[in-house]
């Protein structure tokens, strides 16, 4: 007898209990349930009822049957690991809204480099805290340009830690009554009693992570000198682009003499970080086009309507943001340019682009699917 499914989409459930900074063993025990018993939920099997999903689903912070919202209250998420940064990306829109203000949050004194703490404004009365390693911020950061402009300057009240081990809370978010005394913005004696620190440590998110801090207001700004030491190698964000892809593929199977695994870019707008991965192999590629995949000298770009999809060849290998301009002979009926901050497909090279390189495949899907 199959397993009756429950009343909410646990996907979406799952993915944010992902998010919390409490381990899947203390949200348990704070609950009131079983370490087996939560697994076997978030298993997919029926390890609680029905009412006593929904007191779980309440107390976790969210609210509906066939959608979930959050409820009112500050929410703590964190971004930590490849599993974590993809429950993110998964996160539907009544949950995470597309268009959010993002606000920079700081523990006084701001000497903490390890963590990005982010405040989103989801609703009235319900915000969330998004704490990010530095390098999934990066590449956060290419997915919602919005986090790299935040809009104010807040600070947390205590600790972060001290704020997830109150156990007087009635869920894992922070009832919005203590909003005052959990999350606040930086006044001018806060900023004027800790203005060294945070000279030194706005100038490090500017030169680090680039976080663009123009709309915050009252700011103080930094120096503009910078250490080599204080600089984010951009291949540690590239490799954890391509780390948190390659998780979804069968490792091994990329290793295989006729397989190749081509990044994909969207084509609207230029991406530093590849989106997602797409396997092909020998018979669908060719020779040639197998071995300059296996060189890395192939990316697959993608429309945003999933209509039109290019393989386009590079001139070098570039795993991660804008190749070599293409500047072999023409080879082909339609190119890649990179011109006025877009890109678009042109059917010569120009000189007043960037060609970043010959369009070697093209695929369009229809645009309606009857599905017997």
């Amino acid at each position: 007898m199959p397993i009756r499914p429950y009343p909410i989409p646990m996907d979406d459930f799952r993915n944010v209990l992902t998010l919390s900074p409490l381990s899947l063993v203390e949200i348990a025990r704070r609950f009131g349930i079983s370490r087996s018993n939560l697994m076997g939920l978030l298993g997919g099997n029926r390890t609680l009822s029905d009412d006593r999903l929904l007191q779980f689903v309440k107390w976790v912070g969210l609210v509906g049957a066939d959608t979930l919202h959050l409820t009112s209250g500050i929410h703590f998420w964190k971004i930590a690991s490849e599993t974590q940064m993809e429950a993110f990306l998964h996160l539907p829109t009544g949950i995470l809204p597309e268009s959010l203000r993002w606000s920079l949050v700081l523990e006084f004194p701001p000497l903490d480099r390890d963590w990005i703490h982010l405040k989103a404004d989801i609703g009235e009365q319900c915000w969330v805290l998004l704490s990010l390693r530095p390098v999934f911020f990066v590449l956060l950061r290419d997915r919602l340009p919005g986090i790299g402009r935040p809009v104010a300057l807040m600070y947390l009240q205590k600790p972060l830690k001290q704020i997830l081990a109150d156990t007087s809370n009635p869920g894992l978010a922070v009832a919005w009554a203590k909003q005052p005394q959990t999350l606040t913005l930086v006044d001018a004696p806060m900023r004027d009693t800790h203005a060294a620190d945070l000279s030194v440590w706005m100038a490090w998110a500017r030169q680090k992570l680039a976080i663009d801090t123009s709309d915050i207001s009252d700011q103080i700004y930094p120096p503009v000198t910078e250490s080599s030491e204080d600089r984010l190698d951009p291949a540690t964000p590239c490799a954890q682009a391509w780390n948190l892809l390659a998780h979804r593929l069968d490792v091994a199977g990329a290793a295989h003499p006729d397989i190749v695994d081509i990044p994909i870019f969207p084509m609207e707008q230029f991406g530093q970080y590849p989106s997602g991965m797409v396997r092909m192999d020998r018979n669908w590629l060719g020779d040639t086009l197998l071995e300059l995949g296996k060189k890395g000298r192939l990316r697959c770009y993608v429309r945003e309507n999933g209509v039109e999809s290019v393989i386009v060849a590079l001139s070098a290998t570039t795993r991660c943001g804008l190749p070599p301009a293409w500047v072999s002979s023409p080879s082909s009926d339609r190119y890649l340019i990179w011109r006025d901050q877009h890109l678009e497909i042109a059917v010569q090279l120009e000189s007043n682009g960037h060609c970043i390189g010959p369009v070697v495949a093209a695929w369009h899907r229809a645009t309606t699917c009857m599905v017997q």
